[in-house]
C-alpha cells in the first residue's frame, strides 16, 4: 500500500478565503508543519473518514437488506 510519503505527488492549485488561509496557517505554527503538509494531512484525513462512511453505509444497507431473511431463518 502506498502512503503519501511513497506516492509521487503532483502540483494544483487552489483559491482559499483570506481567513481560511490565516487559520491554516496558525494551525500549521501550532502543530509545527508547513501550509502543505498540513493541508495534505488534512485532506487526506478527510478522504480517509469518507471511505469508512461509505463503507459503514454499505455495511448498515446489506444488514438491513438481509434483516427480514436473517428473522425467518432463525424461526427455522
Amino acid at each position: 500500500m502506498e502512503t503519501d510519503l511513497t506516492c509521487k505527488r503532483k502540483r494544483i492549485s487552489i483559491e482559499l478565503s483570506e481567513p481560511i488561509v490565516n487559520k491554516l496557517d496558525n494551525l500549521a505554527r501550532k502543530v509545527e508543519s508547513s501550509r502543505s503538509e498540513l493541508i495534505r494531512r488534512l485532506i487526506s484525513e478527510s478522504l480517509l473518514e469518507k471511505e469508512k462512511e461509505e463503507i459503514e453505509a454499505s455495511l448498515k444497507e446489506g444488514y438491513l437488506a438481509n434483516y427480514g431473511f436473517v428473522k425467518e431463518s432463525s424461526r427455522e
